[in-house]
């Protein structure tokens, strides 16, 4: 350990203290006493240069707020080391007397607080897409695997998360569907009567159940309920070194974990679509009924036609893509769990923003892609 000394200069206007060696939990009381009373014989501004300093602790920043708390001058910290710094400021913040002082050396600029944050934001971001490239890309390794060898397939894990992440999740699906469908199709044949063109309403609001309105409000519901479920079972198995232990006993993770729940979200979601879109159209149908007067007979008649097969496959294409974003968002989530539940819980919240962004973006897209090939 350096040895502790402190060299004070007084002026007319204010009054300097230099500290050298290391001010920390083994400083005597001897050097804190003489410290203290050099802070509080001082009536002049008071400037504390760190530049000569050793090592400095969280205890030793603690004594030096004490004895500057009672101070009414102003003060001033030069020439901190970054590692002193980030004790200072943080000793600061945890003593809220002190904290609402002004004290423009610990008080960081905010044009570059900004600056570091987004700079942090955006490493953090790029580091984020190359992991999910590369999990991307081993899932598809893996996946390709399991096609070159089935056997590979474990198919006890595919058909429990088919039931599980898919038909268990049917009776909200379909609620949600019908309701969705019912409501999106009141509206537009109200607007659509009041054009004096109420039988247009059958076409149109078909189209759009079968295009965007089943597989969109289906996938929803299914990245809500599995990309939630996955991220949390594969970050529980984490915390509890399950991994570890299959690692150890040369068993793939990918192998057992991510492609049984990836191959059962993609041979689900096109099942769930169907369904999804049936009691979207008979929502659909329950309003054209209620609002224009127009029985089941006649809708199914103007339905058959004006409505041709494309739409009904544009629906049931987008489904694996949405399937296989949800699992791989899911699964990516839960290997990225560290430490304690608290961080499988914040985790887990991320993967469903992230799969909704995901359905949404493969949405769109393929709007494009079906528009300009007039699909």
């Amino acid at each position: 350990m350096s040895k502790t000394s402190l060299r004070i200069r007084k002026d007319p206007q204010k009054t300097i203290l230099w500290l050298y060696g290391d001010w920390n939990f083994q400083t005597n009381s001897k050097d804190l006493k003489i410290l203290k009373n050099a802070i509080e014989s001082s009536n002049l501004a008071l400037i504390i240069d760190f530049e000569s300093i050793g090592h400095l602790d969280f205890v030793f920043s603690a004594f030096l707020f004490e004895f500057l708390k009672s101070s009414k001058k102003e003060i001033e910290f030069i020439n901190i080391p970054s590692k002193a710094s980030k004790i200072l400021e943080t000793t600061q913040n945890l003593l809220p007397k002190f904290k609402e002082r002004s004290n423009p050396s610990l008080q960081p600029n905010v044009f570059k607080k900004c600056i570091d944050w987004w700079g942090r934001y955006l490493v953090g971001f790029v580091q984020k897409s190359l992991d999910f490239l590369n999990f991307t890309g081993m899932v598809l390794y893996f996946f390709v695997q399991s096609l070159i060898h089935p056997s590979k397939i474990r198919l006890a894990p595919l058909f429990y998360h088919i039931n599980e992440s898919g038909f268990k999740a049917l009776p909200v699906s379909i609620l949600t569907a019908l309701i969705v469908g019912y409501a999106i199709t009141l509206q537009g044949a109200i607007q659509l009567q009041n054009m004096g063109v109420p039988l247009v309403s059958i076409e149109t609001t078909a189209k759009l159940s079968l295009r965007e309105m089943g597989p969109f409000i289906l996938a929803l519901v299914i990245a809500g309920r599995s990309a939630s479920s996955f991220t949390a079972q594969i970050g529980v198995m984490k915390i509890t070194e399950e991994l570890n232990a299959m690692k150890t006993m040369n068993f793939s993770p990918f192998d057992f974990l991510v492609i049984p729940r990836v191959l059962a979200l993609i041979i689900a979601m096109p099942l769930l679509v169907f369904l999804s879109d049936a009691f979207t159209l008979f929502g659909g149908m329950m309003a054209i009924k209620y609002q224009l007067g127009i029985g089941f007979g006649q809708y199914i008649d103007r339905f058959y036609e004006t409505v041709s097969w494309n739409h009904f496959w544009v629906g049931m294409i987008k489904a694996p893509f949405f399937g296989w974003a949800i699992a791989m968002v899911g699964c990516f989530r839960g290997f990225e769990v560290k430490g304690d539940t608290e961080e499988v819980g914040r985790l887990t919240t991320i993967s469903v923003v992230n799969a909704l962004f995901w359905i949404i973006f493969i949405n769109a897209l393929f709007s494009i892609i079906f528009t300009k090939l007039s699909v």
